[in-house]
């Protein structure tokens, strides 16, 4: 049964579920302009899924992550951010359904695989947005950003599940979207990050309009740089590891969407990521045909 009272006062309330290397860092970017009194949430179930005290850890990821903090703190003296320690799953709950007094954006954007497993976690009274894209594109991209993690050659189907899903992030997605309509929020909105790059006015106006928010074109350009997410509630351990290794530097660097890149060929992309597309397009394209699209 759907939350009654989801969308029901003037506060917007709006949970984004993603794959990764979906724009959809850029798109809490834009979501940071749309308006001065907004409370950004940045990650907090990748924080509990991967670095919090109740995290899916194997020793392989224990080791992976201590390193990680170890090489951080060595090369940058950042120190903005909440501790990952606090990221249990309750306290991600508890922080998303604060009332965030005053404000009149709640936008949270994070992994649809991070709580599979943790549906009772789900914060009451949101809209649900999914972004998706092209598998092709999402595993092409996620490889070589995990290669610039380790000097090892490696797979992707084979990494350590709690950084690559069995589901390969795309039958997570699904999982979770049905859930989310059944138990929260029956119009839940499916947007293609293709569709958004083509046309980012078209959609956003449409995505806007369903969930409540006024839309100005002014938003479709923002400050360059990381001082906005500066602003966000995020983990330390996020914003540290990005002015180490940069995962987020181009969409930080950013200060609108670009227009789509063309699928890469086949013929040039290694087996592993051919099989990790090829056992996700079935979801993909179920999905892609609910995508949000203009009148």
């Amino acid at each position: 049964m759907a939350d009654s009272n989801v969308n029901s006062s003037e506060q917007v309330r709006l949970l984004m579920w993603a794959v990764p290397r979906s724009v959809s860092t850029a798109f809490t970017k834009l979501m940071s302009c749309v308006s001065e009194d907004s409370t950004i949430i940045f990650e907090p179930y990748i924080n509990a899924h991967w670095f919090g005290p109740e995290g899916l850890q194997d020793a392989t990821h224990r080791a992976t992550v201590a390193a990680l903090n170890e090489e951080a703190d060595r090369r940058t003296t950042y120190t903005g951010g909440s501790d990952v320690s606090d990221f249990t799953f309750g306290f991600v709950k508890e922080q998303l359904e604060a009332p965030h007094t005053g404000k009149k954006l709640v936008f949270c954007k994070d992994m649809a695989f991070t709580v599979v497993d943790k549906l009772e976690f789900l914060p009451k009274d949101y809209r649900h947005l999914f972004l998706i894209r092209h598998p092709l594109k999402v595993f092409a991209s996620w490889k070589k950003l995990y290669q610039s993690f380790t000097p090892h050659e490696f797979e992707l189907d084979k990494v350590v599940p709690v950084m690559f899903p069995p589901g390969f992030f795309f039958r997570e997605l699904v999982e979770l979207l049905e859930h989310v309509r059944e138990v929260h929020d029956p119009k839940a909105i499916i947007i293609d990050a293709d569709d958004l790059l083509s046309d980012p006015k078209r959609i956003l106006s449409a995505l806007f309009k369903e969930v409540g928010l006024p839309f100005d074109e002014k938003c479709l350009q923002w400050e360059a740089g990381d001082a906005t997410a500066e602003q966000w509630m995020a983990s330390n351990i996020v914003l540290k590891g990005n002015q180490v290794w940069g995962y987020h530097s181009r969409s930080f660097n950013s200060s609108s969407f670009g227009k789509p890149a063309d699928l890469p060929d086949r013929s040039s992309l290694p087996d592993d990521v051919l099989r990790c597309t090829d056992a996700s397009m079935p979801y993909y394209e179920k999905v892609f045909a609910q995508r949000l699209l203009p009148n």
